[in-house]
């Protein structure tokens, strides 16, 4: 009996995983915005990965999920392509979140933190005003390494709080998304595809604000979208998400 129940959930997780992966891919072709002065768009496949990704699978599956999404999508949509590295930005994205979501946060700050390094090793990073773009990673850091922030985030999704849910969501789809998808893609940028240079320097650090609010509504669409749905299979009982175990858990600890 084990051995089938076993079964079963490792193929509801395999499909889980293919489902997922496949509805990332099917909306890579509606753009949310472009990002100036290269060939590159961000898509609504961001703003799905960003919001929903760890509460439906978690960080392992999640993360699988990322993965095949970030080998395909240049096949299906070249203009979100950046080379042959590109599976690496939603790969990251999914499991930074899926960490900071299932309480494994310390590695989730390790990487953050092995990103940064990588970053202002480069001499890019120091050049005229480029420090300022990583304003974003550190309030990154701040929402996973502040523990009554990290806590409150963690617990209004593991609970479905209605009140607070969007909030909570967006957090969350802000370490996917910059401490993940982004800060990954911006050291692509510079140590691969030699962006890191003077004639690129108008992209980077003079469009500042135009990245904070980009970023900011991707991660507010993500969050309303990721309220809708968990709330609406927490209304009709349908118990598939990743979110249905750390409720499990979080009652037993309550119980303890």
């Amino acid at each position: 009996m084990t051995g089938t129940n076993n079964k079963t959930v490792s193929s509801l997780n395999i499909a889980l995983i293919s489902i997922w992966a496949a509805l990332l891919l099917s909306v890579s072709f509606l753009i949310i915005y472009p990002v100036p002065g290269t060939p590159v768009t961000i898509t609504f496949s961001s703003v799905l990965l960003s919001s929903l990704t760890a509460p439906l699978l978690g960080p392992a599956y999640g993360t699988v999920a990322g993965l095949i999404f970030g080998w395909t999508v240049p096949y299906v949509n070249p203009a979100t392509s950046i080379g042959i590295l590109t599976f690496l930005a939603p790969t990251l994205a999914a499991l930074m979140s899926g960490l900071v979501l299932f309480n494994r946060w310390k590695e989730a700050i390790l990487i953050l933190l092995g990103q940064l390094v990588i970053w202002f090793a480069h001499p890019f990073a120091w050049y005229e005003i480029m420090p300022i773009i990583t304003w974003q990673y550190w309030f990154v850091l701040a929402l996973i390494a502040i523990p009554p922030i990290r806590k409150r985030i963690v617990n209004t999704i593991v609970t479905r709080n209605q009140k607070y849910l969007p909030v909570a969501l967006w957090c969350l789809a802000w370490i996917a998304r910059i401490g993940g998808e982004t800060i990954t893609g911006n050291n692509i940028a510079v140590w691969v595809l030699s962006w890191g240079t003077p004639d690129f320097y108008p992209v980077w650090a003079p469009l500042t604000i135009y990245y904070a609010i980009a970023d900011s509504l991707n991660c507010l669409i993500g969050a309303l979208i990721g309220s809708a749905v968990i709330l609406a299979l927490k209304r009709n009982g349908i118990r598939v998400t990743a979110l249905d175990s750390l409720q499990t858990k979080l009652n037993a600890k309550l119980k303890a």
